[in-house]
């Protein structure tokens, strides 16, 4: 009979310590466990991120509405959008009661935008004088400091005035450009042309005089049109009215001037044309040129004096003063000097620009006299006929060209050269939350607290399906006896 044996027998898993264990059924009882309790932090976390963005939608909408404002002169003055008259239209374009004209008057503020270069500079000055009060050298340069401003914030306080910020954003959009139209109307550069048939009646004069006065007509239109050609727009501006261009109208005006003018003058000189006796006409025109005379007289010494003043008048060299941080600017002082002598320079132009004028109209008058004085009796009928013909014809060009030339100036400084004068570089705007976004703020909120659910599931599934990971945890407990079998 065999020896009785006592065996000992040992179930060991052989697991790798890297591999991890994943039960979805461990898993799916979590979620079903941690159900409850999301869903209600999701409620209550829903219900609070609603109410707090509603809470900052009604903040933002109660808030201030603001625009930026580029004025292109300084002779602008900002401040008169704040007067009643421009409220006032402002009121009237918005369909809000004229009664409140005050209480928003007061909700209206303006504040400059500085350049960073003076801004610099006028917070050294101030620093320095802060410092030392004493320091009269930065007080004078504080004093003296030139700084433009251009642009400005004009921020309208919308609860102050009793409005929704929608009410108020509507309101400074109509306050801007009621602002717009007053510049428009008190500073805006186009002068009116200057016509002299619009006063006086050529059919009044003699035919030698009507012929001057369209003469001085068509100067004063080429000299109006040069103007605007020089601006920096004005050289490439067509109006959509009229069609043409203000180098269009000099081409014609000049046309009119050198070849049917010049006809009409050479033909009533030529044939000595006149409507009274000739010596009537060489009295008339003699103390024309005397009276020319005097005035050239006086222009002259006037030239002189202008001539010797500029000769002794020195022009300041610009002087430059440069920071520290490249910025620079016109020393105080040499703008208003340098000013003065191109004042004189201009005027010394007009002065000699006059002066040839009345030459001009000396000589013309000196032909017409010797054309009267080889002439016996009246003008020949016929060439007065044919005279008056060509007159009423260039009254009709030139009449025709007087208008498309006002309408075409007036066209550019409304479209072209005022818009860029008094610029709405930001209109009224504020920042306003949507329903859509208030609904993607609590869709996030949401979302991530799910995320944070499932995740805090998933971990505690694959905690509890890995125990040996739970073991090794538990140091310093004694290893368990292993079971004996049953004695065979």
């Amino acid at each position: 009979m065999d020896e009785e044996k006592n065996v000992l027998l040992r179930i060991v898993q052989d697991e790798r310590d890297d591999e991890l264990s994943v039960d979805f059924s461990l898993i799916g009882h979590h979620f079903k466990r941690l159900l409850a309790l999301w869903l209600c932090l999701a409620v209550a976390l829903g219900a609070l991120s609603a109410a707090a963005a509603l809470y900052l939608r009604g903040n933002v909408l109660e808030g201030d509405t603001k625009a930026l404002v580029h004025l292109a002169s300084p002779s602008y003055d900002i401040a008169k959008i704040k007067s009643p008259n421009v409220i006032a239209d402002a009121l009237n374009a918005a369909q809000i009661d004229a009664a409140a004209l005050e209480s928003i008057r007061n909700a209206i503020e303006i504040g400059g935008v500085i350049a960073e270069s003076d801004y610099e500079r006028l917070s050294m000055y101030y620093a320095i004088v802060t410092q030392d009060a004493a320091n009269v050298n930065a007080v004078q340069s504080l004093l003296n400091t030139n700084y433009s401003v251009s642009e400005y914030i004009v921020t309208f306080h919308s609860s102050q005035a009793g409005m929704s910020k929608r009410a108020g954003l509507d309101f400074l959009n109509a306050l801007l450009r009621s602002y717009q139209d007053y510049c428009a109307l008190n500073y805006n550069d186009n002068t009116a042309l200057s016509n002299p048939l619009s006063a006086n009646d050529y059919r009044e004069y003699d035919y030698a005089e009507a012929a001057n006065i369209f003469r001085t007509a068509l100067d004063n239109i080429s000299s109006y049109l040069i103007q605007l050609s020089e601006n920096r727009m004005g050289d490439s501006f067509r109006s959509v009215e009229t069609g043409f261009t203000f180098s269009d109208l000099s081409k014609r005006a000049a046309s009119l001037k050198d070849i049917d003018l010049d006809r009409i003058t050479s033909y009533i000189v030529i044939h000595s044309v006149s409507a009274n006796p000739p010596e009537v006409q060489i009295s008339y025109y003699e103390w024309l040129i005397e009276n020319l005379t005097r005035q050239r007289a006086i222009e002259r010494t006037r030239l002189n004096s202008l001539t010797d003043s500029i000769s002794k008048y020195e022009k300041d060299s610009m002087v430059i003063l440069t920071n520290t941080d490249g910025a620079s600017s016109v020393a105080p002082g040499t703008s208003d000097i340098n000013a003065t002598y191109d004042a004189m320079i201009q005027q010394k132009l007009e002065a000699q620009a006059t002066i040839a004028s009345y030459n001009r109209s000396i000589s013309y008058y000196e032909s017409v006299i010797e054309g009267f004085q080889k002439v016996d009796g009246v003008s020949n009928p016929k060439d007065v006929e044919l005279v008056q013909s060509y007159l009423e014809s260039l009254n009709d060009q030139l009449t025709e060209l007087t208008r498309n030339v006002t309408v075409t100036a007036n066209e550019y400084y409304e479209k072209a050269s005022f818009s860029n004068q008094v610029q709405i570089l930001v209109p009224a705007v504020f920042d306003s939350v949507s329903s859509s976004l208030l609904i993607k703020y609590v869709v996030v909120i949401e979302a991530a607290l799910f995320a944070a659910y499932a995740a805090v599931a998933v971990f505690l599934g694959i905690r509890d399906a890995n125990p040996r990971k739970k073991e090794e945890v538990l140091e310093g407990q004694p290893e368990q006896e292993p079971v004996p079998l049953a004695e065979s």
